[in-house]
């Protein structure tokens, strides 16, 4: 068959299983169902031939998954569809803790789908809310939500129980019982335990390899990780091998995901730190954060690319971490040692949300960086370190404090300034309400002042790397960034000011005036 008639057969699976915000009568009420019972509620009646059928439906949708990741790419529009929509669907059976269940993993299906569908956070959660008591089971469920010491923990428990399969003769166990011809019964079960040894030997050291970085033995445990695919495809029945596949194929994103892989392209900047870099990457996966989410794979590969940008990605989805990587990239990286460090301003909304980037800060760059906040009540004076020290330095202020930095030392910061973070860049637009009209008024608006202080640390260091981030890029009617909107056309200079390279001067604003606000001073 013809990839062009593949495509075909597979997108007419998803346009009748799986169109985005659309449920048919059976998938409804699937769902219903499972919120029943997870309001511990009388349910609706279902039957086990219904669970078969949402069952059959999700074996469909995968199989049209891997024909569009086959035939157009992992990342095809078609197969992320068709992968959440069987997330969705068997979430929905383990959930209503279906009898299904006792005879096929289906949480472990849910979650690979949800991986390879890019909702990592929904495979996590599933997991984690539904545990089982089979070792074999969380072992896998373990490799699925990318906990990769948790997996080490499991199979290191495996071979403190047999501790005679860790003998070196003990790797040709598979092919022995392939070969011997003993009985049939005893041999299915002999193949059976023998591919379970494999399966965790193999499982442990992708996730050993992957936390340490270990490229070449990795290359080799993803090499034995597809011949066991292919082998529970003839061997074993079709929801094991589905549940083999589905976990080669997780593997493969985990490998193309890791942080190790930006990090060592940054190191082309300054090769004698990829060491530090390398520490660095193994830190972020003792964290849980070493494989990266399609959000975050994005920013990276901008900032790989770009120096300025502005990044629009949903709240929780790992724009921190791009951040970080910035101030790795432009404070340890690019700048120049000198004999005052280089210094990254980190500009937020609020007191709350700046305590909680100095914090984060100061556990992964603590040692590389000198990480100081200045908001709130913090005080500072011309004694503070930051303003002599040779260590990189990262300003995280409050736009009030940053622009009354701005006023009182403005050359100092502009002479070392390297970097400029706005997060929750959004709100350099304002509300269309009267607080905002009486703020203008007032001069205390706090868009106009963020606006402002880029502006001029613009104007006056137009070589300054910008990032912006922030969640918001759309909302409901009457929301000011609704598309279409003035105050959404207003943000498009902006984000052109902070990825522009142009350099500006005299007085300038990035954005336009729609309305003059006069108050009298009488």
């Amino acid at each position: 068959m013809s990839e062009e008639m593949r495509r075909a057969v597979a997108e007419q699976v998803r346009t009748s299983l799986a169109i985005e915000n659309a449920l048919s009568r059976p998938q409804a009420r699937a769902f219903v169902r499972c919120l029943q019972t997870t309001w511990q509620v009388p349910t609706i009646h279902w039957s086990a031939r219904e669970s078969e059928s949402q069952l059959s439906d999700a074996r469909r949708l995968l199989h049209a998954a891997h024909i569009f990741r086959t035939v157009d790419g992992p990342t095809c529009p078609g197969a992320i569809d068709c992968y959440r929509r069987t997330g969705e669907l068997l979430e929905w059976l383990a959930r209503a803790d279906d009898g299904l269940r006792t005879i096929v993993p289906i949480e472990l299906l849910a979650a690979g789908a949800y991986q390879l569908g890019g909702l990592p956070a929904m495979a996590a959660g599933l997991l984690a809310q539904v545990p089982s008591d089979q070792d074999g089971v969380s072992l896998l469920a373990a490799f699925l939500r990318a906990d990769f010491d948790d997996v080490i923990a499991r199979a290191a428990n495996f071979w403190s129980e047999h501790p005679h399969l860790t003998q070196p003769d003990q790797g040709t166990l598979l092919a022995t019982a392939l070969l011997e011809s003993d009985e049939a019964g005893e041999d299915g079960d002999r193949v059976t335990w023998y591919f379970t040894i494999e399966l965790v030997r193999t499982v442990g050291l992708i996730a050993d390899c992957l936390r340490r970085g270990d490229d070449p033995r990795l290359d080799r445990a993803m090499a034995k990780l597809r011949a066991l695919d292919e082998m529970a495809a003839r061997t074993f029945s079709d929801d094991a091998a589905l549940v083999l596949s589905l976990i080669r194929d997780v593997a493969d994103r985990f490998v193309a995901a890791s942080i190790y892989k930006p990090l060592r392209a940054l190191a082309v900047l300054r090769p004698e730190r990829l060491s530090k870099l390398t520490d660095y990457a193994r830190d972020q996966f003792s964290r849980g954060r070493g494989i990266l989410w399609t959000s975050q794979l994005q920013g990276l590969e901008r900032l790989l690319r770009d120096d300025s940008f502005a990044l629009c990605t949903p709240t929780g989805s790992g724009k921190t971490l791009v951040a970080n990587m910035a101030i790795v990239k432009e404070l340890l990286l690019r700048a120049e040692p000198a004999a005052i460090g280089p210094l990254a301003l980190y500009i937020v909304p609020s007191r709350a949300l700046a305590n909680e980037v100095e914090a984060k800060l100061t556990s992964e760059l603590g040692r590389e960086c000198l990480i100081t906040g200045l908001y709130g009540g913090a005080d500072w004076g011309i004694t503070d370190a930051w303003l002599t020290t040779d260590r990189p330095v990262v300003l995280i202020a409050t736009v009030e404090k940053a622009d009354a930095l701005m006023r009182y030392l403005g050359p100092i910061l502009i002479a070392r300034i390297k970097l400029l973070i706005i997060d929750e860049a959004h709100q350099v637009v304002p509300d269309a309400d009267e607080s905002t009209r009486v703020s203008f008024a007032e001069h205390s608006n706090r868009a106009i002042r963020l606006e402002t202080l880029v502006s001029r640390i613009v104007a006056r260091q137009p070589e300054v790397v910008r990032i912006a981030l922030t969640a918001v890029a759309g909302g409901g009617p009457h929301s000011p960034l609704r598309a279409g909107s003035k105050a959404a056309g207003m943000l498009r200079p902006l984000a052109s000011a902070i990825a522009a390279p142009a350099r500006l001067s005299g007085c300038w604003r990035p954005q336009r005036t729609h309305q003059v606000v006069s108050c009298s001073t009488s």
